[in-house]
């Protein structure tokens, strides 16, 4: 499970993000968010929705396109908020960025996590691995409970260590740049999950 979340991809880029631009609790609320996607995918795999989500192709067609669109949306976002942030404002030059609410961060999480197909897929097999036809309630708990604590840890771990000031520091000199990226991959990770 570790593996699959630290791979770069739609969750990693948005703690990478708002650790990086918006600070800690910015990132630990997005990471709350994550969570509670997980969450919902891991009960919709033990209920064996995850074999729904792998044999419906409209509903596997209709979650990748929402799940792609958020996406994008989040890339357009950090375009917007560079160009913004290069604009001059009438007391001289760009200004600091506000913080990101944390409702905001924390629903940007949430989406991101819940509207990635893969992750639901990923978690179907990962339970499979370990969960029977006749395992109880408990152990269903238990594996669910896991795979929603590590990733709740980790992401959090993770958005820590990105406030190391050697980190931030060379993020804040070359801001934009970064954003720039962030918005590219955030747009590949759209386009991998479409197609």
């Amino acid at each position: 499970m570790l593996l699959g979340q630290f791979s770069p991809g739609p969750d990693f880029l948005l703690i990478l993000k708002n650790a990086l631009n918006h600070g800690r609790r910015a990132a630990f609320f997005s990471a709350a968010g994550i969570s509670l996607g997980l969450m919902i995918h891991t009960a919709l795999a033990i209920a064996g929705l995850g074999f729904l989500f792998h044999s419906s192709e409209a509903l596997g067609q209709v979650m990748r396109y929402a799940g792609a669109a958020y996406l994008i949306y989040l890339a357009l976002r950090l375009f917007l908020s560079t160009r913004s942030m290069q604009a001059p404002t009438r007391t001289g030059p760009a200004q600091a960025r506000h913080p990101l609410p944390w409702p905001v961060a924390f629903r940007q999480g949430f989406l991101t996590n819940l509207l990635n197909p893969k992750v639901a897929i990923f978690i179907s097999a990962m339970l499979a691995r370990f969960l029977q036809p006749d395992s109880t309630l408990l152990e269903k708990s238990v594996y669910g409970a896991i795979i929603v604590l590590q990733g709740a840890v980790f992401w959090a771990l993770f958005a820590h260590l990105l406030q190391a000031a050697p980190i931030r520091n060379g993020f804040l000199r070359h801001q934009d740049s970064f954003n720039i990226g962030f918005a590219l991959l955030l747009i590949a990770a759209a386009i991998t999950v479409i197609l």
